[in-house]
């Protein structure tokens, strides 16, 4: 008995850790034939080993020789709940999707990082009760905010990588020189956004805009969060991700709105909710949208073309898709309305990311884990920042594909709906 608690313990403190270093971009890449296309490498095709998935394996073994598959199956109800059921069937098709790809070992391996995410979400419904360690979570969250805010405003300055290694935290070296990297206009001045521990300016937007939202959800209970909120704000300012900025401030005044009148609150989260659902459906009409204004913004002109390629792959492989994690191997080739010689990238909306690469099926089973988890968000009586941070993360992912294909975000998704699902 004293053993298994010792490991629970451990599983516990590696699960405070993997929280903590997040953000981190550390990881062993092994770049094989399937990661070409055209002879061009993908790094959406080279399979990664990072350190959270390492934290993560870690977290489970721990917890499965203390007992912890057991206490799973005891748990009240808990298999019974029909987000596990959803969840469990739309892993379980995006395996199947695998089975259909060009690219296997790609597709195969960002499934099993897929599966372990998952398995470390049914670990959090388990073995981390949020009344329990909710501020001790937010206190992490907001050390390392603060750490890699730090980085990011240092990136702003310095007007690139500060380390310029990526065996320092994953920072990948960049600098205004560096080819892709995107320049904006700041007072007139040519500068460069700041990347943070992650690929793009865009994710570190992303994560900066949920995880900001949890700590001034508490600045007026907690004043030393003001640190980590002021340096968060500069941070996400000097990502120039509109984006991020427009859902940062849609995280605050619903949590402004949810907290004016409790009364009102679950008739407030339902508006909130099919707000959000109309937005959701509108990022999938984009093509039709850019072709109606003629827009000349390069962003948005590229997000539609892809929108477009991801029509007709979806057309062509309506049932299976092209296999998970493959879309970008056909992407080119769909892609004839494209400006850009060569663009690569997947779609940037993880709906039909998910329905080109998974099929019909796993879109269904994703659309019908979202209705579930909105509706026990709706329900819930505990902290609704979960709720925010849920909808946040469909209004980014209408228009960007980070939460299904970079692994901080990824982790990121699984952990709010393991936290804010009890």
């Amino acid at each position: 008995m004293f053993l298994k608690t010792k490991l629970v313990k451990i599983s516990r403190l590696l699960y405070f850790v993997l929280l903590f270093i997040l953000p981190v971009n550390l990881g062993k890449h092994f770049e094989i034939v399937d990661s070409y296309v055209g002879g061009v490498l993908v790094d959406y095709l080279v399979p990664t080993v990072f350190v959270q998935d390492i934290l993560v394996v870690l977290i489970l073994l721990f917890w499965i020789l203390s007992g912890g598959l057991k206490r799973l199956f005891c748990e009240k109800n808990l298999l019974e709940r029909r987000y596990i059921q959803y969840s469990t069937l739309f892993v379980s098709s995006l395996f199947l999707s695998t089975l259909n790809s060009a690219r296997f070992i790609p597709s195969i391996y960002a499934w099993l990082r897929l599966f372990l995410y998952f398995l470390l979400f049914i670990y959090s419904l388990v073995e981390i009760p949020i009344e329990t360690y909710f501020f001790k979570i937010l206190n992490i969250f907001s050390l390392s905010l603060l750490l890699v805010s730090i980085l990011g405003i240092a990136q702003f300055v310095q007007k690139g990588s500060v380390f310029d290694n990526y065996l320092v935290f994953g920072e990948q070296p960049y600098s205004s020189a560096t080819y892709g990297v995107p320049k904006e206009s700041f007072f007139g001045k040519g500068v460069v956004p700041s990347y943070g521990l992650f690929r793009h300016p865009n994710i570190f937007g992303g994560y900066l805009s949920i995880v900001l939202v949890w700590i001034f959800s508490f600045l007026k209970n907690r004043k030393f969060y003001w640190i980590p909120f002021l340096f968060g704000c500069t941070a996400l300012l000097f990502t120039f991700s509109k984006t991020s900025w427009a859902v940062f401030l849609f995280g605050v005044f619903l949590h402004l709105l949810f907290v004016k009148d409790p009364g009102k609150i679950k008739n407030r989260k339902k508006k909130a909710v099919f707000l959000v659902y109309f937005v959701v459906v509108l990022s999938l009409l984009l093509p039709l949208f850019s072709c109606l204004t003629d827009n000349d913004n390069k962003s948005i002109s590229r997000r539609a073309s892809l929108a477009g390629a991801s029509y007709r792959m979806i057309e062509d492989n309506f049932l299976f898709g092209v296999g998970f994690n493959n879309s970008t191997i056909f992407i080119d080739k769909y892609n004839y309305a494209g400006t850009d010689l060569r663009f690569s990238q997947p779609v940037h909306n993880i709906f039909l990311l998910l329905f080109s690469e998974g099929g019909v099926f796993s879109l269904i089973f994703f659309a019908l884990l979202i209705r579930e988890c909105a509706r026990n968000f709706i329900n819930s009586s505990y902290f609704h920042i979960y709720l925010i941070s849920f909808l946040q993360i469909l209004l980014l992912g209408s228009f960007d594909h980070y939460f299904i294909t970079i692994h901080q975000t990824l982790l990121l998704f699984w952990v709010v709906l393991g936290l804010g699902l009890q």
